[in-house]
């Protein structure tokens, strides 16, 4: 992950935008709330879908929309 994806991930949760994840299995939409490290010492971003925290690996993330409009972003990619 490029440090300006990681910064915009940041923003995202410092704001607590509403952003749609498209992992490899599945896709989650929800409010950032931070970015973590898991049992494994991987970086996982964290979202509030409801009253449930949903945990996700900042390597598993394909692309990321941000469902808030911002100033910032819209979508980004990851390789």
């Amino acid at each position: 992950m490029k440090c300006e994806q990681s910064d915009l991930i940041e923003i995202a949760c410092m704001k607590y935008f509403i952003l749609r994840i498209e992992t490899k299995t599945e896709v989650i939409e929800g409010k950032a709330k931070d970015i973590v490290y898991n049992e494994k010492r991987i970086q996982c971003l964290v979202i509030e879908q409801g009253s449930e925290e949903i945990i996700i690996e900042l390597d598993a993330i394909k692309k990321l929309t941000a469902l808030t409009q911002n100033p910032f972003f819209e979508n980004i990619r990851f390789s």
